[in-house]
């Protein structure tokens, strides 16, 4: 789902709810007044119950705006104009982003063989980062299928994740963080700071025992 359907999703969703409490609502609906520099404004939703007018903006966390909304500043004029008005309320609603589906573990295991062609080949950049993306794909499953909450979901947490639920050794934080580290590095463009094998191979394996622990 991509970000304008995440978008319009929470906007009827919250459209629903203001219509369940017996408001009239409008979606896209430009305001019947203009702002002080004679601009009109289109509202995510615009409720009305007798003399009450609700104007609320929908956004997505993580999501860049959607129909070019307003910056900071300009929100807060938007805002400071519309309760001027008797009866009027103004906010701004944050919805946080669904999940992504993880990848199956058909899906995993055929790109951790994927990393060990490409290690065979002493292509250790391109090795790596297969490997490290099933080691996370295979961590996150693990973790999420015992209830873990995965609030903080940097590489140095989710490792953090395995040490505490006894998935990793404590030995094995600092060189498995390491590794997921380097990815990002060289993800970022620095193509010549190349991984040990032994880090890939750590990676494979460790993803393999997350993927298939009973």
């Amino acid at each position: 789902m991509n970000g304008r359907e995440e978008h319009d999703r929470a906007v009827q969703k919250l459209a629903d709810e203001y219509a369940r409490k017996g408001f009239q609502v409008q979606k896209e609906a430009v305001l019947p007044f203009a702002l002080g520099d004679g601009g009109r404004f289109r509202a995510d939703i615009l409720a009305e119950r007798g003399d009450e007018h609700h104007v609320v903006e929908v956004t997505v966390r993580g999501v860049r705006g959607v129909r070019g909304e307003p910056q900071a500043r300009r929100w807060d004029e938007i805002a400071r104009q519309v309760r001027a008005r008797p009866g009027w309320h103004f906010k701004i609603v944050p919805v946080e982003r669904d999940p992504l589906p993880l990848p199956d573990p058909e899906r995993i295991e055929a790109e951790l063989a994927n990393a060990e062609a490409l290690l065979d080949q002493d292509k250790l950049a391109a090795a790596l980062l297969l490997a490290a993306a099933a080691f996370e794909a295979s961590a996150r499953r693990r973790l999420l299928a015992e209830g873990a909450q995965l609030s903080n979901d940097t590489p140095a947490a989710l490792v953090e994740h395995l040490v505490s639920e006894g998935h990793v050794e404590q030995e094995e934080f600092v060189p498995l963080r390491d590794a997921i580290e380097l990815r990002n590095t060289i993800l970022h463009g620095h193509l010549d700071q190349l991984p040990e094998r032994e880090a890939v191979k750590r990676l494979v394996t460790d993803a393999r025992r997350l993927l298939h622990a009973a």
